[in-house]
């Protein structure tokens, strides 16, 4: 893929904060008298299980935090993909001194770090698939003692769909910061023998 379609693909990520908050909207909240009031069947559950989800939730909002601010990597790529850019057409045009200001930036500034920037990506994916793992043992456990009607009322909430597309957008991000990375390598190496 050349920069520009991973320019258009990087743009058009999806806006994790907002499908993380989609999800949150979606989903259990902790068991108590006055929440989840559209899940009447929680209430009917008894106290241990109560007290099992609650706290196989409590670590699932732990989760949740660690992936808040995700957003901003969708933002890093948006740069990266633009100072890409910015390289190839400097090495194109022979302006080494500007080629090396941007190689540096890249490797360097504590935004746009592509060390960081991987590690941040890996990071996100592993946390959104822990999420993932978490959410299908606690919805496992509600199918099997919620009624037939209303587990399956349940499960067609929004909820699955957010969750899916954080992980696609995951997955998408890291196969995009891949691609740009192999550009900037080629173009990091162009600039270094003109020098």
């Amino acid at each position: 893929m050349d920069l520009r379609e991973l320019k258009k693909e990087v743009h058009s990520l999806p806006n994790l904060s907002e499908h993380l908050q989609k999800f949150q909207q979606h989903w259990l909240k902790p068991i108590k008298v006055n929440t989840n009031k559209n899940l009447p069947f929680l209430q009917k559950l008894s106290i241990e299980q109560k007290q099992e989800i609650n706290a196989k939730l409590a670590a699932f909002q732990q989760k949740l935090k660690e992936v808040e601010d995700a957003q901003i990597l969708n933002q890093k790529l948006q740069e990266y993909s633009r100072y890409t850019i910015e390289l190839k057409l400097t090495t194109l045009n022979g302006n080494i001194a500007k080629g090396h200001y941007i190689t540096n930036l890249l490797l360097n500034d504590e935004f746009l770090n592509t060390p960081h920037l991987l590690h941040d990506i890996k990071y996100l994916e592993k946390n959104i698939r822990s999420l993932a793992y978490k959410y299908h043992h606690i919805n496992s456990i509600l199918e099997k003692e919620a009624p037939l009607e209303e587990a399956v009322h349940f499960m067609h909430l929004p909820h699955k769909e957010h969750l899916q597309a954080l992980l696609t957008t995951s997955r998408k991000q890291k196969t995009l910061v891949k691609q740009l990375g192999e550009h900037f390598l080629s173009l990091a190496k162009q600039t270094k023998r003109k020098k």
